[in-house]
């Protein structure tokens, strides 16, 4: 691990929740590390990139993650940050009621953000017993890195290219061209950090069009540039 844990602002409890409001430096980071407490963050001023299960994500002020205890994750800080965290009592359960009279006690404005984060299925479309077996297909079998028409995928889940998208989007969370580009962002955070091909080189295994294709669209999801992303979270 490497980087600092940030500055603790202030600390207090709301029956079983405790919230701790914690300031980070610009240029800071936190290695991979875990929480042995289950908890949701916060972001309530500046914006910093997230590496959670190989997926690199921006997260904006107004951002709202929710993290299991024990799950591993890195974040950087390109600028001055600061975070509200709602964390579970040592041993206990994060539990929804209790979590959210805590956050409208304290951050009533992010109880809408916190909500979502609850609710969401996690970064990325994930395989559950309880998708169709299309899904589970398509997930699997289809190769979203190559620059092949999407209509592929439609036709391995056999559906129609409208009907498709909207089952995709019902069922994962987002639609075949999102998935797409995050697949390739996935891809390419994973060359990035373990290996020292050529960004350029990374850019065409990924299906990027080139370079700066690949930039665009790195940037645009975690706020930093493949090279900055590199330096940051380089293993």
């Amino acid at each position: 691990m490497r980087g600092h844990r940030g500055r603790l602002l202030s600390e207090l409890r709301r029956n079983e929740i405790a919230v701790l409001d914690i300031a980070y430096d610009g240029e800071s980071v936190l290695g991979e590390h875990r929480h042995d407490r289950a908890y949701v963050s916060v972001v309530v001023d500046g914006s910093y990139t997230e590496l959670r299960d190989g997926l690199p994500r921006r997260c904006v002020q107004g951002t709202a993650i929710f993290h299991a205890p024990g799950e591993v994750h890195a974040d950087y800080f390109a600028s001055e940050g600061r975070c509200v965290n709602f964390e579970a009592e040592s041993g206990a359960a994060l539990r929804t009621e209790p979590l959210l009279r805590a956050v409208a006690a304290t951050h009533p404005r992010y109880e809408r953000a916190v909500r979502a984060a609850l609710s969401a299925t996690g970064a990325g479309a994930t395989v559950r017993h309880d998708q169709p077996v299309w899904l589970r297909a398509v997930l699997h079998e289809f190769d979203w890195l190559e620059p092949v028409p999407l209509e592929g995928a439609s036709a391995l889940a056999g559906l129609h290219p409208t009907h498709f998208v909207r089952a995709f989007r019902k069922h994962a969370g987002m639609t075949p061209g999102e998935y797409r580009r995050a697949a390739r962002v996935r891809a390419a955070s994973s060359l990035l950090l373990e290996s020292s091909s050529p960004i350029s080189r990374i850019a065409h295994e990924c299906g990027f069009s080139d370079q700066s294709h690949l930039t665009n669209v790195f940037r645009e999801a975690t706020g930093i540039s493949p090279r900055r992303y590199r330096r940051a979270f380089a293993r």
